[in-house]
């Protein structure tokens, strides 16, 4: 059986504007939506409590009470939310204290992310990778360096071009413009999201490309756009961001991408040969010179 986030996730797209802001708002707040009365949900979101029983009848539910009790059954399967704390507080505790709750945090947002990663998302991105022309992988600002280690995997295992889309709208224009119905889209954004995001997402979806989104919440500026998304835990205890989610998820999807092919491990193992004979070529020189 779907879990109530991946039928609300699925159905996201083609949602009402007033149904989309429900959805969003409980993929975003699921732990507290799961045990919160209708009346309490229908007071946060400004609608009401009908609009909310016909929102759970439109996922397959009878009513709002079937649905909220799937939701609290999913929430009982996940880690319980794990604890802020204050920049202050943080730095009045002694060292191994510190060492524990920073770790503890990145062991959440790993658990967290990881748990919410499903076989289907994988394989649906692996099959749009595999019918896809060319790659394209898109990030601004710190995910442009996630982008290039995208990138460099996809380059190892797959036999096609492989683009990153980075930096100004006057950078990135010139190699976007080229983008086709036949092409797909790696689109990483996390809080603040940039406005040049949003201007790719757009370009994907206009021009009939496949978009692949990852990014931490349903209130992502372009989660509609998306043909299928990928939700990392990103909470930071005192920078902006947490990237061990992405990081882990990029591992995991490449990993599944590599096994499902079966010339795969061939193109590593020529990749390997041909650093191999780069070194060599090099380290002769050095013994040379």
């Amino acid at each position: 059986m779907a879990l109530v986030s991946s039928k609300i996730k699925e159905a996201l797209p083609l949602m009402t504007p007033n149904f989309r802001k429900i959805g969003s708002f409980i993929l975003d707040h699921d732990n507290r939506v799961a045990f919160t009365s209708i009346y309490t949900l229908s007071d946060a979101l400004g609608t009401s409590t009908a609009t909310l029983v016909r929102f759970a009848k439109s996922l397959g539910y009878s009513g709002y009470q079937s649905f909220k009790k799937e939701l609290q059954e999913e929430i009982q399967h996940r880690l319980q939310p794990y604890e802020k704390v204050s920049l202050s507080k943080l730095g009045s505790l002694s060292e191994e204290k510190r060492l524990q709750r920073l770790t503890q945090n990145e062991y959440n947002n790993l658990r967290s992310t990881l748990n919410n990663l499903t076989l289907k998302d994988l394989d649906t991105m692996i099959h749009a990778v595999k019918s896809a022309r060319r790659i394209f992988i898109a990030g601004f600002g710190i995910t442009r360096h996630f982008a290039q280690i995208l990138q460099t995997t996809f380059l190892t295992s797959q036999e096609k071009d492989v683009f990153v889309i980075a930096g100004s709208v006057s950078d990135y224009s010139p190699l976007l413009k080229s983008f086709g119905s036949e092409d797909i889209m790696f689109l990483m954004t996390f809080p603040p999201y940039s406005a040049e995001t949003l201007h790719v997402a757009n370009v994907t979806k206009e021009r009939g490309g496949y978009l692949c989104l990852f990014t931490d919440s349903a209130s992502c500026p372009v989660y509609s756009h998306a043909d299928v998304a990928i939700k990392c835990s990103t909470n930071s205890l005192l920078m902006a961001n947490s990237f061990v989610g992405l990081v882990s998820t990029i591992q995991v999807f490449i990993h599944m991408l590599l096994l499902s092919g079966e010339h795969s491990g061939d193109n590593i193992r020529s990749g390997i040969e041909m650093q191999k004979q780069g070194y060599t070529i090099i380290g002769n020189r050095e013994e040379t010179s």
